[in-house]
């Protein structure tokens, strides 16, 4: 007959089973908690790639006159940009071409970036273009930057854009709480994105 287990060797038995299972539950919640980070991460990653390629694809694209000197194809404040550009489609099905005047403006209090567009296909000159149909095309931007540095008449040469975003996970607690936007902003994971995009359509070189 074998012997029972005494009281004793029946706590340690479980005092090391318990020992285990927290071990256990820690490592599954820190895998867990790295896995959904990185899901964050790659997320945000997605939204700044998208929005870079649109805006670097419209200012390599810009419509540039070399025998127009009055055409304004491009023009920019801190937080914006316009540009006519050509795109390989016409957005309207009765526009005249398919150069079309776009432009990029951060909204900061609601912490987007918006597109709007003027496709009649006649703006070549985009201070006459009447950008509307506007579009949120990311949200989370936190700050936006445009910088653009000048060698012809017209057009720069290199347009530098700066833009920085939260995580999906502050998007979901602003949208949850936006009271409490301002505190959770301060605490948000944020990441910096850059683009330089340069610009060569012919435009004059300077002498």
């Amino acid at each position: 007959m074998k012997k029972p287990f005494t009281l004793v060797e029946v706590l340690i038995a479980m005092s090391v089973l318990s020992v285990f299972l927290l071990g256990l539950m820690q490592f599954y919640s820190s895998t867990e908690s790295v896995l959904s980070s990185g899901a964050e991460r790659s997320e945000m990653f997605e939204r700044a790639r998208i929005a870079m390629d649109m805006m670097a694809n419209d200012l390599t694209c810009v419509y540039y006159s070399q025998t127009d000197d009055d055409l304004t194809p491009f023009q920019s404040s801190t937080t914006s940009f316009s540009v006519s550009t050509v795109r390989p489609e016409k957005l309207n099905l009765t526009a005249k071409t398919n150069i079309v005047g776009v432009k990029y403006d951060w909204n900061e209090s609601k912490q987007t970036l918006i597109y709007s567009y003027d496709g009649k296909g006649d703006n070549f000159d985009i201070t006459k273009a009447n950008c509307g149909n506007d579009t949120e095309l990311v949200e989370g931007v936190t700050d936006f930057k445009v910088k653009a540095y000048s060698e012809g008449k017209n057009l720069p040469a290199l347009v530098i854009i700066q833009m920085e975003l939260v995580d999906a996970k502050t998007l979901r607690r602003i949208k949850a709480n936006p009271d409490a936007k301002t505190s959770i902003l301060e605490n948000a994971n944020k990441r910096e994105f850059r683009r330089m995009v340069v610009i060569d359509r012919g435009q004059p070189k300077p002498k």
